[in-house]
């Protein structure tokens, strides 16, 4: 794509982003683990935001479960992998775009180079892709990489940053040597939504998760986080603001309208934290078996 031609497609984001900002987007390359839901929302947001360059990955297919909240999910991308249909979306909206494809996922041998080779990284991995997470982390702590992650709740979306100068992952959800993947999940799922507003409205059955592997999900969430997580990528790139990183969390849900910031000190070390996870392992601790069928 020529200057010209690149300069006009992305003419209306002049005034909020400067010319020479939006010529360093257009330098700048993002990672995106996870192009389903909120990932690929976020991936069409960065790619009309005028990012230059991606690396997308992801092991599925999109099938007809998907169509709910998925913005690549249609009848006619059925069964096709969605590395594939997003390289296709984000050529059809910025042609010249670069995509490296990652189609075995995160991996032990893939995650180094799809880390090294952006500027940012961000995780929209399935909630229980507890490994490939855990993977990811450790990568961007060895190589120095920022990680920008958002969890769709219900209506609400949540935002959390994990620089090389915030509280690890690892301290902030505490993930100790010689936990249980299972204990892994529970410490995630407290830790990314402590003000927990979506808990007013939504159901989330013990049932729902060991015969499904899933939860409720609906497309105003991963729309939401896609661009809580598209604002900040931008954010960091352009420097445009101390970063909201951790132990900052952001949770917003415009069912209950409320937007919540706050830190969380001690991260899930912190007493009310350990409390709520205790409760968590008592509620859910008796299918921990059948549970783990679905952590990845």
């Amino acid at each position: 794509m020529s200057a010209e031609e690149y300069g006009k497609r992305f003419s209306r984001n002049i005034g909020i982003v400067s010319i020479s900002e939006q010529n360093t987007l257009k330098a700048k390359s993002v990672a995106v683990a996870g192009v389903g839901g909120l990932g690929g929302q976020a991936l069409i947001n960065l790619t009309r935001m005028g990012i230059g360059r991606f690396s997308i990955a992801d092991i599925d297919v999109f099938d007809i479960p998907n169509t709910n909240r998925q913005i690549g999910a249609s009848h006619k991308t059925l069964g096709r992998t969605k590395v594939e249909v997003m390289t296709e979306m984000i050529q059809d909206i910025s042609p010249g775009t670069e995509v490296r494809e990652f189609r075995s996922g995160i991996t032990p041998d893939t995650v180094d180079e799809f880390v090294t080779s952006c500027d940012i990284v961000v995780d929209s991995l399935d909630f229980f892709c507890l490994s490939a997470r855990r993977l990811l982390y450790d990568a961007c702590a060895r190589h120095g990489k920022t990680v920008i992650l958002s969890a769709p709740l219900g209506f609400s979306a949540t935002l959390h940053v994990f620089s090389p100068t915030s509280m690890t992952a690892d301290q902030y959800f505490n993930w100790r040597p010689g936990m249980s993947k299972f204990r892994q999940m529970i410490h995630f799922s407290i830790g990314i939504a402590p003000a927990g507003l979506h808990l007013r409205y939504l159901k989330l059955s013990k049932e729902m998760l060991v015969e499904r592997g899933t939860g409720p999900s609906i497309a105003t969430g991963c729309t939401l986080g896609g661009s809580l997580v598209a604002s900040e990528v931008l954010i960091a790139i352009l420097n445009r603001r101390p970063l909201f990183q951790a132990p900052t969390f952001t949770q917003f849900d415009p069912y209950v309208g409320v937007y919540r910031r706050r830190r969380l000190l001690f991260g899930n070390r912190g007493l009310f934290q350990r409390i709520k996870i205790a409760f968590a392992n008592k509620y859910y601790g008796e299918l921990e078996t059948r549970f783990l069928e679905f952590i990845k």
